[in-house]
């Protein structure tokens, strides 16, 4: 045994489940899953780990904890929830994974077409996954050309008097105003759904067809109009011809660079090329290849079931563990795992990889590593910082006080860690009380929700923000992290500011002293750019909620009053005004509302 276990492991059970390592300030380090947590577990101190990364890892440990899980399918599900809340520094994160989008058949009197995330709730039929929007909008743009498929809001289609401008310009047969009938808007969905599942061929006979019917019977208007689609698909399917690729597929691909370390998917579907998407690597970015294409392969497959072929650089016995991995997800799939030596397959992977690395090169030609270190410059650091954090408070008058704090790294705005709170419970207009409200939140979800503690911190304010910012870092345990207050000049223009430091005074906790690097620092620059986010940010929540309450009435206070009783008796007394005019014999005697309820609404409303 290469180093002592921190328990004795003969206690640990010979069952599936999911073993977390703790350090000595009992935060995770990382989380697996295993089919013999005994065995699973025994690994890491028996031999010395091969990668360095593991090593270090174990050295740290200095307790575990475990969950005995039925099968190892759910204890696959269950690493996969708990890597994604806690963020373990040692498990491979993949940044910017969100849900992936597809296209939307709906199921209605006449579908439409549109883009959808998220959980598959809504009745109709899905296609894809695409690698991202940007593939779904240019999909939705052929096939509203080519089968002129309504996408309006059903608010919007309910509700219409006369044909919208798609119809102007032939990307929608008008179904709203009964330009076709159901029968022909039917065949037109027919057609989109055979295009989606790749039944290209079909649709140009039965158009070829048409078309030669149409000239034949004289209708030379619907024959130019059968000519003008046949050509059109014949142009999207000239495209997209990739030799004996397979139809149905994926191409994963992991690319690194000096810039960082991604994942390039390559998608295929219905026998088309639906484009790249690259995924970067946010942590562990030091792991094998085998580790990387596990997490990439729960995070995509874990809701979505695979493709036909998923094709990847990976050694044999790599395939083979990705194999089984697909089957614990997906009992019943058939996806076949191949890591193509030559052919077109090769060529398509090599592709997908090239995308990949191309992305991580543009990244890092764009990075922001020589501002972040003209900061480090300006404010006498003694490292580059690599996070910086903004918060901002907003009002109206003193009302719908709301506060915002983003993140901002050296590849720019880091939106995953963006947070907004409601202060309803601060004075109106209390700055200070605002301040530290918010920030009393903020240290709080740093420690309970592993939110990153940023390098840097900007306080809007002066030196009275500052230092209400600093009692609440000393209060939550963060006495050593640098705030710097940002106070706006007289005319509020970037380049007047004065910065405050929350370090270089006479004692640890004095406030440094003030500085003007003046509108031509790229330092102030990149300040004024994070602060003038946190404030946009800030802003619009503000107006979303000033937007929500604008729609509120008196009565959604009441106990009893639901939105069907708020209507009815909206309705009744024509308005809010009415029902505040009326007396409680009145209110008793409206539809629905008891003596009692009578009593509770006139009151509420008039105390």
């Amino acid at each position: 045994m290469w180093m002592e276990a921190p328990i004795d492991l003969s206690t640990l059970p010979r069952e599936p489940g999911v073993y977390r390592m703790l350090d000595a300030g009992r935060k995770v380090l990382y989380v697996g899953k295993a089919r013999n947590l005994r065995k699973r577990v025994s690994s890491y101190f028996q031999r010395l780990p091969e990668s360095p990364r593991t090593q270090a890892m174990v050295r740290q440990i200095r307790d575990l904890n475990f969950t005995v899980t039925p099968s190892e399918a759910d204890a696959l599900v269950l690493e996969h929830n708990l890597i994604k809340q806690l963020k373990p520094r040692y498990n491979v994160l993949l940044k910017d994974s969100k849900t992936y989008p597809y296209i939307l058949l709906t199921d209605e009197a006449f579908p439409r077409l549109m883009l959808h995330r998220g959980s598959r709730k809504k009745m109709g039929e899905y296609f894809g996954p695409f690698p991202d929007a940007g593939a779904v909008h240019v999909s939705l743009h052929q096939m509203q050309t080519l089968f002129r498929i309504r996408d309006c809001e059903d608010s919007v289609f309910n509700n219409r008097s006369r044909p919208c401008m798609q119809y102007q310009i032939g990307r929608c047969s008008a179904p709203c105003c009964d330009v076709v009938s159901e029968n022909t808007y039917r065949q037109q969905v027919d057609e989109a759904r055979g295009f989606l599942k790749g039944s290209d061929d079909s649709l140009l006979k039965n158009w070829q067809a048409e078309m030669q019917e149409a000239s034949e019977a004289l209708d030379f208007e619907l024959a130019a109009d059968l000519r003008d689609k046949i050509r059109a698909l014949r142009s999207i399917l000239a495209g997209s011809e990739s030799g004996d690729l397979p139809g149905n597929a994926d191409a994963l691909a992991i690319a690194r660079h000096p810039g960082g370390v991604a994942v390039s998917i390559g998608v295929r579907r219905a026998g088309r090329d639906l484009g790249t998407h690259t995924l970067r690597v946010d942590q562990a970015s030091d792991a094998d290849a085998l580790e990387i294409l596990q997490s990439l392969c729960i995070e995509r497959y874990r809701s979505d079931a695979p493709p036909s072929e998923l094709l990847v650089e990976a050694k044999s016995t790599d395939t083979a563990e990705l194999q089984r991995l697909l089957k614990l997800l997906h009992p019943a799939g058939k996806c076949e795992v191949r890591a193509p030596q030559r052919g077109s397959r090769h060529d398509w992977l090599k592709r997908v990889a090239h995308a990949g690395k191309q992305s991580l090169a543009s990244r890092a030609a764009s990075s922001q590593e020589p501002v972040f270190e003209a900061l480090a410059g300006l404010l006498s650091l003694d490292s580059i910082p690599q996070t910086l954090a903004a918060v901002d408070n907003a009002h109206l008058g003193g009302k719908q006080m709301v506060a915002a704090i983003v993140y901002a790294g050296w590849n720019g705005p880091d939106k995953d860690h963006y947070r907004r709170y409601k202060l309803d419970d601060v004075n109106p207009g209390d700055d200070y009380a605002a301040m530290q409200a918010v920030l009393t939140r903020f240290f709080r979800a740093i420690r309970e929700e592993a939110l990153p503690e940023p390098d840097l911190m900007l306080i809007d304010g002066g030196k009275g923000q500052l230092a209400i910012a600093m009692q609440a870092a000393a209060d939550a345990g963060f006495s050593t992290m640098r705030l710097l207050g940002v106070a706006k000049g007289v005319s509020r223009k970037v380049g007047e500011e004065t910065l405050w430091p929350s370090w270089g005074g006479n004692g640890e906790s004095d406030i440094g002293k003030p500085l003007k690097p003046g509108k031509h620092s790229p330092a102030m620059l990149l300040i004024a750019r994070v602060r003038d986010e946190a404030h946009r940010f800030a802003g619009s929540y503000m107006r979303k909620r000033k937007q929500a309450n604008m729609f509120a009435s008196a009565l959604d206070t009441i106990s009893g009053i639901g939105p069907a009783r708020r209507l009815a008796l909206l309705k009744h007394f024509g308005g809010i005004d009415g029902v505040k005019k009326a007396g409680r014999d009145q209110l008793a005697a409206a539809p629905g509302i008891s003596e009692k309820l009578a009593e509770l609404i006139f009151t509420a409303l008039h105390k």
